[in-house]
């Protein structure tokens, strides 16, 4: 079957891959400069083209919500882009604003009373970290100590990124009120 303007998005709902690759000839430089344009901003190509490539996968798992009478295909893959962008964007800066202060941290003068004070905190926040329920627990581990990528813990927890997202939050904002809680009866 021959994919053209007019059957394109009917055979990109019965997950025919040559109409992917249609949309992705036709509406790929589209896409790419939506995408460029949010992340202008100082991030890489690798994340532009990172995004083009999840912007494609977000249209390929979710066509069946592309409704026609709404508007037409170019229009509704353009807020699709720009949302995905507007998303990495808010990662990105997060990471980045989570690597700077680890940096800051790192840099700290190293005194005595500062490597004491570090210890006392650290079985302190170990503590309360075992308080943790038992997942959440070895997600935060694996992120936070171990230091492994959240997309790696998503597939071996066989969930959503966004689950493990919200874990890691639930498990920071636990953190922070069991050593607030600590730190008042001090």
């Amino acid at each position: 079957m021959e994919i053209n303007d007019t059957n394109f998005v009917a055979q990109l709902k019965k997950k025919n891959r040559r109409a992917l690759e249609f949309a992705i000839e036709a509406y790929g430089n589209l896409v790419y400069s939506i995408v460029r344009k949010v992340l202008q901003a100082g991030f890489g190509n690798s994340y532009v083209e990172e995004c083009l490539n999840d912007v494609f996968l977000s249209v390929w798992n979710n066509m069946a919500s592309f409704d026609e009478t709404k508007g037409d295909f170019q229009s509704w893959l353009a807020a699709v882009s720009k949302y995905k962008a507007i998303d990495y964007q808010r990662k990105l800066s997060k990471r980045d604003s989570v690597e700077w202060t680890t940096d800051r941290e790192l840099s700290a003068e190293l005194t005595p009373e500062n490597i004491l004070v570090s210890k006392e905190n650290r079985k302190e926040l170990l503590a309360a970290i075992r308080e943790m329920n038992d997942q959440d627990r070895e997600i935060f581990i694996r992120r936070y100590f171990l230091g492994e990528d959240i997309k790696n813990i998503a597939r071996t927890f066989s969930v959503d990124r966004n689950v493990v997202d919200q874990r890691l939050s639930r498990g920071r904002k636990f953190l922070k009120q069991k050593l607030v809680a600590k730190g008042e009866r001090l």
